[in-house]
C-alpha cells in the first residue's frame, strides 16, 4: 500500500513538468559533453600542437647562414615544431623588401631543414 501510493506522488509530482524535465535533461547533456571534452578532449590537441621553445641550436644556425646571404641582413628564425617534423618557418629579416632576397631565404631554408618552400614565412624587420 505504501509504495502504490508513493508511486502516485511521484507520478503527480511530474505530472504535466515534460518540458521542464527535457531542459534539464539537455543541459545535463551539455554539462556531460563539456567535462568530456575538458577531462578527455585537451590531450590531443597537446601532442599536434607546434612546440614552441626558446630558440634552439637549429634556430641559431639557419639565423646565422641567413646572415650570410647577400642582402638579409640581420635575420630570426622561429622554426615551428610538431612530433611529425617540421612544420613550418618563420624569418624575419631586414632584406625581405628584396624579392630576389626573399626567394633566395626561401630556398635555402626548405634546403636546410627538408621542409616545404611554401611552410616558410618570410617578414620583414621592424627597424
Amino acid at each position: 500500500m505504501y509504495s502504490q501510493s508513493k508511486g502516485n506522488s511521484i507520478k503527480e509530482f511530474f505530472k504535466g513538468k515534460k518540458k521542464e524535465i527535457l531542459i534539464l535533461f539537455a543541459i545535463a547533456l551539455v554539462l556531460a559533453f563539456a567535462s568530456w571534452k575538458v577531462f578527455f578532449g585537451e590531450e590531443k590537441a597537446e601532442t599536434s600542437a607546434p612546440t614552441i621553445t626558446a630558440q634552439t641550436e637549429s634556430e641559431k644556425k639557419l639565423s646565422a647562414i641567413l646572415k650570410q646571404i647577400d642582402g638579409v641582413g640581420e635575420a630570426e628564425v622561429m622554426i615551428c615544431e610538431t612530433e611529425e617534423g617540421v612544420q613550418s618557418v618563420v624569418v624575419v629579416c631586414s632584406g625581405a623588401n628584396n624579392l630576389g632576397v626573399v626567394m633566395d631565404i626561401r630556398e635555402a631554408v626548405s634546403a636546410a631543414l627538408g621542409t616545404d618552400e611554401k611552410s616558410v614565412k618570410i617578414y620583414l624587420k621592424k627597424e
